[in-house]
């Protein structure tokens, strides 16, 4: 493996872990937050924004663990072809990437931006609240 190689699936896998801290973290925080406003009217928005929040966690969660597996798929992909492999096609859309690599990609920004959503969720609840 070239050094390049292993910079690239170094930075790859500390991608994945900054996901699942963002999203774990987030859902971890919000677990801790749920019992003190649950229950009270005066926090009913915020306590439904906590619990949209914790969904979009959950599912950005499991966004980062199947990017995870898509990313090593993709590199095999690009293994098994020498570096050069084929591009895709997706509903007749030609790709500039495999296929595989594709989707790891669209869930790797599919988890981010479901953390950014889970934010604004409390965000907007918390507004709601004051």
């Amino acid at each position: 493996m070239t050094k390049g190689l292993e910079i690239r699936a170094q930075i790859d896998s500390d991608v994945v872990k900054g996901l699942v801290l963002l999203n774990g973290g987030g859902a971890v925080a919000l677990l801790a937050l749920l019992p003190t406003v649950i229950g009270k009217s005066e926090f009913a928005p915020l306590s439904w924004s906590i619990l949209w929040a914790l969904l979009a966690f959950q599912l950005g969660l499991v966004c980062a663990v199947i990017h995870n597996r898509f990313r090593r798929l993709c590199s095999l992909e690009y293994e098994s072809h020498g570096y050069s492999p084929p591009a895709g096609k997706i509903f007749g859309f030609n790709l500039k990437e495999p296929r595989i690599c594709f989707f790891s990609v669209s869930l790797m920004w599919t988890s981010l931006g479901l953390f950014i959503i889970g934010g604004l969720f409390i965000f907007i609840g918390g507004i709601f609240t004051l």
